[in-house]
Formats: structure tokens, C-alpha cells, sequence
């Protein structure tokens, strides 16, 4: 998928929805408590999809936090980072941030 963000005189600036994948992917790497899931994996592929709708990003990450964290404050960090990362690196407004915790990654002993 292909989201055009702006037509002037000069152009077109177009960015497809794997950079804005990448983008997010980015900021979730900032949150404390989330787990990582392996580079390239078909999780870390599968856990963030973004959808362009009437000039607004909609997105949606699945994730696995660590089991020591306070689930509804990581979601909201995960809300607020990903809003602000993506709307200050490109010129998109982000409308819904949705947050679906999949998984919790136990210490092992």
C-alpha cells in the first residue's frame, strides 16, 4: 500500500506503508517494558499494521511486554510515543493508536 501525503507545483511525496511500519517499529523500541520480537521475523512483521484513511493514520500494534510492567501504563506510553513519532516525522495525522497485548515474557530461572 502507497500513502500519498502531499501534490504541489514540485511534486509528489509519497510513503508506503513500510516506512511508516519502520516508523513505529522505531518508536516501539523506546518503550520500556515492551519485548522485541526477532529482526525480520514473521512476528516482528506481523505486529504493526497502519491504515490511511480520510488524511489520517490509523494503527494497530500487537505486542508482548515483560511480566513486570503495569500493562495499562505501557499501553499508553506505547499510545502517546507512537503518535508523537510518527506525526513529527512525517506531515500525517494520527487518529488511533490500538494497543493489543498478545503475549507476556516470563524470567526464566
Amino acid at each position: 500500500m502507497k500513502v500519498v501525503n502531499r501534490f504541489d507545483e514540485t511534486g509528489r511525496l509519497v510513503y508506503s506503508s513500510e516506512i511508516l511500519r519502520d516508523i513505529v517499529d522505531c518508536a516501539l523500541s523506546e518503550v520500556e517494558g515492551v519485548v522485541r520480537y526477532p529482526a525480520n521475523s514473521k512476528q516482528s512483521r506481523e505486529s504493526i499494521k497502519t491504515e490511511y484513511v480520510d488524511d489520517e493514520v490509523y494503527v494497530d500494534v500487537y505486542v508482548k511486554l515483560a511480566y513486570n510492567v503495569e500493562v495499562s501504563d505501557v499501553a499508553s506510553t506505547i499510545q502517546s510515543t507512537v503518535k508523537n513519532t510518527v506525526e513529527s516525522m512525517t506531515e500525517f495525522k494520527v487518529k488511533d493508536v490500538n494497543v493489543h497485548v498478545i503475549e507476556v515474557e516470563f524470567e526464566e530461572n
